[in-house]
C-alpha cells in the first residue's frame, strides 16, 4: 500500500505544484498558456504515470477503484491548498476549507465502506 500512496501522493503534489505555478508565473493568454504546457509536458507525463501506476497498484490491493481516485483527488485539494497559501500568498478561508476537507473524507468513509 506505501508503494500506491507514494506514486498518488508525488503525481497529486507535482500536477498541483504545476498548475499553482502556472497561476502565478504565465499571463493568461493561449500562446503563453501553451508555451509553459509544452514546457512541462516531461513533468505532466511522469505525474500521470505515477497516477496511473498508484491507482492502479491500489486498485489491486484494495478492489475498490472509486476509493483510490477519491483518496487521489484528496491529495490533490491538499496539495492545492498548501500551495495556494505559500505561492500565491493567499488567505485561504479556514472555515469552508475544514468543511471542504470533512465532506471530502466522509466521501473517502463512505467508498471505503
Amino acid at each position: 500500500m506505501f508503494t500506491a500512496f507514494f506514486y498518488l501522493t508525488s503525481a497529486s503534489i507535482l500536477l498541483a505544484f504545476v498548475v499553482t505555478w502556472q497561476t502565478k508565473t504565465i499571463d493568461p493568454n493561449l500562446i503563453s498558456i501553451a508555451k509553459y504546457n509544452l514546457k512541462v509536458l516531461p513533468l505532466l507525463y511522469l505525474a500521470n504515470t505515477f497516477l496511473g501506476l498508484g491507482i492502479n497498484t491500489g486498485h489491486k490491493i484494495t478492489n475498490n477503484l472509486p476509493l483510490m481516485v477519491a483518496s487521489q483527488g484528496m491529495i490533490y485539494n491538499l496539495a492545492i491548498l498548501v500551495f495556494s497559501i505559500l505561492i500565491l500568498s493567499n488567505k485561504a478561508s479556514l472555515p469552508k476549507s475544514i468543511i471542504a476537507f470533512l465532506l471530502i473524507s466522509t466521501g473517502l468513509y463512505l467508498l471505503k465502506s
